[in-house]
């Protein structure tokens, strides 16, 4: 049997993993955990943390413990350590008691806020599956040292909460370029197609026309005076955010160089998304624009090795133009003031107050995973970073915004079953979330987080409280370690068959390469590209009619109830206000006081 061999951390303990598995020389042993992020999250992370050592609260330990076969198992006995985080309870019957009668007290004060929504913000976490806000969850807890299980992350404590069927008209289980029209434009889609109704076939641009383009509440934002944003961590011609102003029966149509010669004489009618966002309505409207994709708009992008562009997905323009330069000439014969930044630098020298419009293309391609930029220390703001930027500039216009922030970055872990790196986005994303809230007022903004679709990770193999969420789970009945996250398809799968005699055997998993940022998840079906969920995913909003998002909901209402709360588009005519959706609901008050009393009597 294997000698166990010890690594060392420092204060995330060590990993104890067989010597067949010893980590590379060129990887550090022991991973640490992410830091913090700095601001004004650290700063309510330690009021809390002082919070609980005056209330007697014992402070979260980080141990660690030997998985230990199955009592069927006759597999050989091997050792694997996993690390546990220790609650920071004691969860004896006064605590679980008192916590579901502070729940009760919470659910009982929530009350409907009929104001109207002079300001719309929608954060969509691409991909976030309700087991990836499970596992987020405890890991944003045990990236605090705590055990992650009790807290929860910052929007899921909204007061009102829905599912939403992310099916659309043509598949059982979708993409984002058709969720994304489904919830920004009101209307479902087919698959792949983006900005436009099922009349379109996708792929087939002869089938667009002028009738089968859907306006999304971008649109209807900007026709009722508000000022319009939208940041993403993806391209800025991404799925996600190319439905709030593109209309293609091809979401790849990022930029010319994907469109086939074909097409191109045959559809003179439909530009590319990045010729749409900077020559067409809306998106010449949009007042903020941040994200990547720089290299789909200049065909004289340059690439860095922190910068590359993408050879096996992305796009490279064909056309010589330089849509950048395109936009800024637009703005300047407009007479508006507008700046053009490419980095988290020129972003904060950005005088906020008085710029009307804004792009920053800060990546080629899309922008870095959040802990690469604190790694290398990148140039690069953050989503929380540029959730405030744009909050600033929107906030200007006194008749209100629309906001939409993507964290795209999600999905892409997911698909790569990289479930350590899907938290994390999950999380950056939270804090951008919790900044939002902090910068607005619940009286007239209503903020909505939602996803477009699932993945198919999933959580199991029954780890004890407090586990390691990215580390190992137990051991099979062949003696093997596994871990909590895995896929049911995608590049993780990693089976071979033993000496032809049909016995499948996988790798061994330390615990050292489980927690690293690369580690790939064990996948059950091989596919190149982990695929999309099918299951519903959650709706969390607050502010102005958010009690509107209080079931099972079709995508496709989430606009229509964000532009009902916002009085624009189908809803503007006719819309009541806060005095009249009172004045409104009293009238049946009191009718029911009188009926109440008529029969006592």
């Amino acid at each position: 049997m294997d000698k166990p061999v010890t690594a060392r951390s420092g204060m995330d303990g060590y990993a104890t993993y067989p010597r067949s598995h010893e980590p590379s020389p060129t990887r550090q042993a022991g991973v640490k955990s992410p830091a913090i992020r700095p601001g004004f999250l650290e700063k309510i992370s330690i009021a809390a943390d002082k919070m609980r050592l005056q209330l007697g609260v014992v402070l979260a330990v980080v141990t660690l413990f030997t998985l230990h076969p199955t009592p069927s198992s006759s597999a050989p006995s091997r050792h694997y350590t996993a690390k546990r985080f220790k609650k920071t309870t004691v969860e004896d019957q006064d605590y679980w008691n008192n916590l579901a009668k502070e729940e009760l007290n919470k659910a009982e004060r929530v009350r409907s806020n009929n104001n109207v929504a002079k300001n719309v913000i929608l954060f969509l976490g691409d991909g976030m599956s309700i087991p990836t806000l499970t596992a987020a969850r405890i890991y944003k807890g045990q990236r605090k040292l705590r055990g992650g299980e009790e807290g929860s992350l910052f929007f899921e404590q909204f007061p009102h909460v829905g599912l939403s069927k992310t099916y659309n008209t043509d598949r059982q289980v979708s993409d984002s370029a058709s969720t994304a029209t489904a919830y920004l434009s009101g209307v479902k889609a087919n698959y792949k197609t983006l900005g436009v109704d099922s009349s379109v076939v996708y792929k087939n641009c002869t089938t667009i026309n002028e009738n089968n383009k859907l306006k999304s509440i971008v649109n209807w934002a900007q026709e009722a005076g508000k000022r319009t944003g939208v940041v993403t961590s993806t391209r800025i011609t991404h799925a996600t955010p190319a439905a709030s102003y593109a209309h293609v029966a091809d979401r790849d149509w990022e930029c010319d160089g994907n469109i086939s010669e074909e097409d191109k004489e045959d559809c003179t009618h439909v530009l590319d998304i990045a010729s749409q966002l900077v020559k067409e309505e809306p998106g010449m409207s949009i007042n903020v624009l941040m994200g990547g994709g720089y290299s789909y708009l200049n065909a004289n992008a340059t690439e860095t090795d922190d910068d590359p562009f993408d050879e096996k997905w992305g796009c490279m323009r064909q056309d010589g133009q330089n849509l950048v330069e395109t936009w800024k000439e637009k703005k300047t014969a407009a007479g508006v003031k507008w700046s053009f930044v490419r980095t988290k630098t020129d972003l904060m020298d950005v005088d906020l107050d008085n710029t009307e419009f804004l792009m920053g293309l800060f990546a080629n391609d899309h922008l870095q995973y959040e802990y690469i930029k604190q790694d290398k220390g990148l140039d690069v703001p953050t989503l929380a970073d540029m959730t405030e930027a744009a909050i600033e500039i929107l906030s200007k216009e006194s008749k209100g915004y629309f906001l939409l922030v993507e964290g795209g970055r999600i999905d892409h872990a997911h698909h790569d079953t990289v479930a350590h790196r899907a938290l994390d986005e999950t999380v950056a994303m939270d804090e951008a979330v919790e900044l939002a809230k902090s910068m607005t007022s619940e009286e007239d903004t209503l903020i909505v987080v939602t996803a477009d679709h699932s993945h198919t990770m999933s959580m199991s193999g029954y780890p004890l409280r407090g586990q390691e969420i990215i580390g190992l789970a137990a051991i099979d009945d062949d003696g093997l370690s596994y871990t909590t996250l895995m896929y049911a398809n995608g590049p993780g799968y990693n089976y071979t068959i033993v000496d032809g005699v049909g016995q499948v055997s996988r790798p061994n998993i330390s615990n050292e390469e489980a927690t690293s940022w690369d580690y790939t998840q064990l996948a059950a079906v091989n596919i190149d590209s982990e695929t999309h969920g099918g299951d519903d995913v959650p709706i969390y909003a607050i502010g102005p009619m958010a009690h509107l998002f209080h079931s099972l909901h079709e995508q496709n209402y989430i606009a229509h109830a964000m532009a009902h709360a916002s009085c624009i588009g189908a809803y503007k005519e006719g819309c009541r206000g806060a005095a009249d959706r009172h004045t409104l609901a009293l009238p049946t008050l009191l009718l029911s006081l009188l009926i109440s009393l008529w029969f006592r009597v």
